[in-house]
């Protein structure tokens, strides 16, 4: 944008507080100029994507229509194909959904979401021109909720420029396009909400692990997902990926600086290569006090995975992960996000917080993939209210303890109290007490009694029937 357009937009909004519109017909005109360019220069490049999937009648109800195919949701009294009639047979139904995208490459590379092709009999793209081509998957990224399809073009197709989503700022002008409930070329405009999104929920798209999002309130709607999010230089700074559920324009963009580092990587190799450690974190937010941490800051190690980097070099359950090379890590999420943009065997250095001092680790990174996750868990902690009994053969059998492990079972929990604001439940065995281990129900009764008298935060690690062990924090100033 040029200073020259600047500052006539910024005479403009500020003149426009006190006096009429009319005073200024020609900024207003410059302005919505510059909006119709936009369009004028990146609608060629998007594209319309049609989706075909065959669903067993039995197999998909109707929030997954709305949600993985971009369907609306049929009312309260109307059948889907969940919903047949006891005479009908089990047969495949075709189901058709529509999302976007847009060219990458003038031959024929197109950058959409991987939820737009996941599982598709077959994908037809529609391009500016209207003219319609077959494309074939060329690779996707689950985790990243990126895809590369590719069409054999017949005609000269225009790439988008990529912006640089590291200088996007809040309040931006940015404008989403793409077949919004199956409109092609819709475009809306808004401004950039937020930035940094991370741990979202109520999203209509589930899995995503790397949320770093872009908040925005330009309209994105079903349809949307895969097309691209504008500055108002026409320069791409997003892939639209998912809407808030149950919100008015609350929608979420991949920022483009994440696409810049995953496209390349599908079209070439097939796959996105990403460091892993090898740890289960979680926020430290309701541990630092227990921890003497100076601030709720860093990435909280509740479990160490055998045979990876992390129990190499000696990391533990407990530590507090604050630094990896010269990036602060903030939270769990932060962690995620940084040790996955390194490549495997890249040898970083990480500054851990343990037993109230800073310590000092260098570990060569292995190789993420999505059996094996560096795994983001988000828990509630807090205690007393709840009645303990000793952990008989049965109980250890139950949850699956292992040998040589004990600790002790709870037996009943009061609702609402602390343990049940922690997320205990009944059944629950707790095995370590602020990082000593439950031999019996002597140790507990004495660890909780020592514990309370300090009115600290007590650390409870516990397991649960078919589940790993678990670490929550029992907070008594609250």
């Amino acid at each position: 944008m040029s200073k020259i357009f600047k500052l006539k937009l910024l005479t403009f909004l500020v003149s426009y507080l006190v006096l009429p519109v009319p005073c200024y017909p020609d900024i207003l005109e410059e302005i919505e100029n510059r909006f119709v360019e936009i369009h004028d220069r990146v609608g060629p490049s998007v594209v319309s994507i049609e989706r075909e999937s065959f669903v067993s009648a039995f197999e998909i109800d109707k929030e997954d229509l709305f949600k993985k195919f971009g369907l609306p949701l049929p009312g309260p009294n109307q059948k889907t194909p969940s919903e047949p009639e006891p005479s009908q047979p089990k047969i495949k139904q075709k189901v058709i959904g529509t999302g976007s995208g847009f060219i990458y490459s003038k031959d024929g590379y197109i950058v959409t979401n991987n939820h737009v092709v996941e599982d598709a009999e077959k994908i037809t793209v529609k391009t500016f021109s209207g003219k319609k081509y077959t494309a074939k998957v060329v690779a996707t990224d689950a985790e990243s909720d990126l895809a590369v399809i590719k069409i054999e073009p017949e005609e000269e197709l225009i790439p988008v420029t990529l912006g640089d989503s590291d200088k996007l700022k809040v309040g931006q002008f940015v404008a989403a396009i793409g077949s919004a409930r199956g409109l092609e070329g819709s475009v809306s405009f808004g401004h950039v909400s937020a930035l940094g999104r991370e741990n979202l929920r109520d999203l209509q798209v589930q899995g995503l692990t790397f949320q770093h999002l872009i908040q925005t309130d330009a309209g994105i709607n079903l349809g949307n997902s895969g097309g691209p999010l504008v500055n108002i230089k026409g320069e791409v700074v997003g892939v639209n990926v998912a809407l808030m559920m149950g919100a008015n324009r609350i929608g979420f963009a991949i920022p483009i600086n994440t696409v810049k580092q995953v496209i390349p990587q599908l079209i070439e190799v097939g796959k996105v290569s990403r460091g892993y450690l090898g740890v289960a974190v979680t926020d430290v937010d309701r541990f630092y006090t227990a921890l003497d941490l100076p601030e709720p800051r860093g990435a909280f190690v509740k479990k160490v995975q055998e045979n990876t980097p992390a129990s190499q070099v000696g990391l533990q359950v407990y530590d507090v992960i604050l630094k990896v090379e010269d990036n602060d890590i903030e939270n769990a999420q932060d962690l995620v996000n940084t040790i996955s943009s390194y490549q495997p065997g890249t040898e970083v250095r990480l500054q851990v917080w343990r037993d109230s001092k800073m310590i000092p680790f260098t570990v060569v990174l292995g190789e993420r993939s999505l059996g094996v996750k560096n795994t983001t868990i988000r828990i509630k902690p807090k205690f007393f209210g709840m009645e303990l009994g000793e952990l008989t053969p049965k109980e250890r059998e139950r949850v699956g303890l292992e040998e040589g492990i004990s600790g002790v079972v709870i037996t009943s929990i009061e609702p609402g109290s602390p343990a049940d604001e922690a997320g205990l439940i009944p059944g629950d065995v707790i095995t370590e007490i602020q990082k000593k281990p439950v031999s019996s129900l002597e140790d507990a009764k004495k660890y909780f009694t020592e514990l309370a008298s300090q009115q600290k935060p007590i650390l409870i690690k516990f397991k649960r029937a078919e589940q790993d062990h678990d670490i929550t924090v029992i907070n008594l100033t609250e």
